[in-house]
């Protein structure tokens, strides 16, 4: 069976708990997915967060996600798909384990 985008992106967007995902490139342009609120801005400042999050822990080890907390108690994860994409989940908790499970699908697609 040929993986593509939208199955990978479905199958992150059936975790228990997410409620909108987004594939974006490193360089800010949204690929596929959900809509976020402030759609262009939104991916590019996804990308920016995680590229800077990059640089801060260098030299520290691998930067496994970003998770920023909202104050309705959500979670937005931002990590790496591969050395091209963005990945950025909107859920009700940390669900990282989960998607980490899923990632690898992108790595040939994008």
């Amino acid at each position: 069976m040929s993986d593509t985008i939208r199955d990978a992106l479905d199958s992150i967007g059936g975790i228990e708990g997410v409620e909108k995902v987004a594939l974006i490139s490193r360089t800010g342009m949204f690929i596929e997915g959900d809509s976020f609120d402030g759609g262009d801005t939104f991916s590019a400042m996804s990308a920016i967060i995680l590229g800077a999050a990059e640089t801060a822990t260098m030299g520290m080890g691998a930067l496994k996600k970003v998770v920023v907390h909202l104050d309705d108690g959500k979670n937005l994860i931002i990590t790496s798909v591969g050395k091209k994409g963005v990945l950025a989940v909107l859920a009700d908790r940390d669900v990282y384990d989960e998607i980490e499970q899923i990632k690898g699908r992108f790595e040939n697609l994008i």
